[in-house]
């Protein structure tokens, strides 16, 4: 199979309290015993594992080989400490700051994945898989534009895009096989039952299951594709009623019919993780903008003020703007760019993007509050 996503979707029908070949973990540490003998023994021990004189050591991934048995219980951990890992890599350790943020990333990463590797082999049914996917699907979209200024060296986009398209397919196919279309009763029990268990009573806050901000998150994920689109339209009216999809649904739109002007001035009314999400398209919506400009203002003698490109694509500064422009062959003169669309540089590769901090300094949205945050209904 080529992802855990791919290899739920083959067996999501079958009904696996009837069969005998289900395996349960019966691992009750983040790491097996016998994998933190042989790390311990052979000096693998990750830096985000030792806290002092304490060692915290968490089940890394490992790729499965034609002569290795992984479907061992005492290998394999059930999915209240599969909670507990995710609830420690999310609310605590991405909190270092002894390290660099990518190798923050990188660790984390890794082991959620193990995460997911467990998840697979154990086949744990929809219902706990949604919540364990909901919170990985928040730290690939926050990761996303943290390190988005970030070397390829140290941070690969394209992984990490994978990585967050398969688990939130993996999430909504969850959450259609348990028909939560027409009574999501169940998730909000086990939602319940989550928040009051005494394995994360050390955290103040907890890890949420947010369903309207998951389908938002679909849709922005995937500017460009009508797929999502489809999925709105067949959503419960509920769902489909919320601001915050109608926006993201808005959005999608808007980029789908060229009118970018108009994605980048419904951006400022996104939350943190939808903002995150768009944030990521910005240098090939601008980069598109300026083309299409290139050709509706193509002129030798007007000129469009920076201050105003700045403002219609969500630039973060004059300077940006001069910079970007000047990047695809547009004159710049003083605070004004010339368009032209036989100077337009087409061949060449698209801008980096850049961080515009507008949510970490506007709503002051610290870590925690990113991965436990809902949207209004």
């Amino acid at each position: 199979m080529s992802s855990y996503f791919d290899y739920f979707c083959v067996n999501i029908y079958t009904n696996c309290a009837a069969r005998n070949d289900i395996i349960h973990g019966t691992c009750n540490s983040m790491c097996p015993q016998s994998e933190q003998n042989l790390r311990e023994k052979e000096g693998l021990v990750h830096i985000l594992e030792v806290l002092g004189s304490e060692r915290k050591l968490v089940k890394c991934y490992s790729r499965s080989a034609a002569d290795s048995n992984m479907a061992v219980p005492n290998l394999l951990r059930p999915y209240n400490v599969l909670r507990d890992t995710v609830d420690y890599l999310l609310l605590d350790v991405t909190r270092r700051v002894d390290v660099p943020i990518s190798s923050v990333y990188d660790f984390v990463n890794d082991r959620l994945r193990a995460v997911r590797q467990d998840m697979t082999i154990q086949r744990l049914p929809p219902e706990q898989c949604v919540n364990l996917l909901e919170p990985m699907i928040r730290f690939y979209v926050y990761f996303g534009y943290k390190l988005c200024e970030h070397p390829l060296s140290d941070y690969d986009p394209v992984l990490n895009k994978k990585y967050l398209l398969e688990c939130i397919k993996w999430f909504l196919s969850c959450y259609e096989s348990v028909q939560l279309w027409e009574n999501n009763a169940k998730i909000n029990e086990i939602s319940s039952f989550l928040s009051n268990l005494e394995i994360n009573n050390r955290y103040m806050k907890k890890l949420t299951c947010d369903r309207e901000l998951m389908e938002s998150l679909y849709i922005l994920c995937n500017l460009g594709d009508v797929h999502p689109l489809y999925r709105y339209f067949n959503l419960p009216k509920d769902i489909k009623s919320n601001s915050t999809v109608q926006l993201s649904y808005k959005i999608a739109i808007a980029h789908l019919k060229g009118n970018y002007a108009r994605v980048c001035s419904m951006l400022d009314a996104l939350c943190p993780l939808t903002y995150f999400a768009v944030s990521v398209y910005l240098p090939t919506i601008q980069r598109n903008a300026l083309r299409v400009m290139s050709h509706a203002y193509n002129s030798r003698q007007l000129a469009v003020p920076t201050a105003v490109l700045r403002q219609w694509l969500w630039f973060p500064s004059d300077a940006d703007v001069i910079t970007v422009c000047e990047h695809y062959g547009l004159q710049a003169e003083g605070a004004t760019v010339r368009f032209s669309k036989a100077d337009f540089k087409t061949e060449v590769a698209t801008h980096e993007p850049k961080k515009l901090l507008l949510h970490e300094e506007t709503l002051k949205m610290d870590l925690e509050n990113i991965f436990t945050y809902k949207i209004q209904k």
